[in-house]
């Protein structure tokens, strides 16, 4: 089943706890919510459901650098429904919207992540660092 992909303006309960599930194992309750993003009026934030339920979720916060507006924040997809697309999915869609402003997008993506992000044409533009409670991870960038 294809799962249908809507934005929002504002996250939602069942945004955090799929984050949390899945970007913040074996840290505390309230770590998935990213205060200065969730909050800013600009960001705004993309899902994936299947049947009702929340399968993916992602941020698109506006976080400019050269060539960049927004930056992919929180992309997350239930365990449960991996390795069928659904990331991809939701990149090419956060990818259209930067098109249509005639922008880039930036992220720190999971080494676990990096090849998703490849595929979907983002490269890498540093070495490897590590998010202090997270792990390693690469700055990648797509314009």
């Amino acid at each position: 089943m294809e799962p249908q992909l809507i934005w929002s303006d504002s996250v939602c309960q069942e945004h955090l706890d799929l984050r949390f599930r899945v970007l913040r194992i074996g840290m505390p309750r309230g770590t998935e919510h990213y205060p200065k993003v969730d909050n800013d009026p600009k960001t705004r934030f993309l899902c994936a459901f299947i049947d009702k339920k929340m399968v993916g979720c992602s941020t698109l916060q506006v976080d400019s650098r050269e060539g960049c507006k927004y930056r992919i924040r929180g992309m997350a997809v239930d365990s449960e429904f991996r390795n069928r697309g659904i990331g991809s999915k939701i990149v090419k869609e956060l990818q259209k919207k930067a098109n249509e402003e005639n922008t880039g997008i930036w992220c720190n993506a999971r080494i676990k992540a990096v090849p998703m992000y490849a595929r979907c044409g983002f490269e890498i533009v540093s070495d490897i660092f590590e998010i202090e409670n997270i792990g390693p991870h690469y700055d990648m960038e797509w314009k």
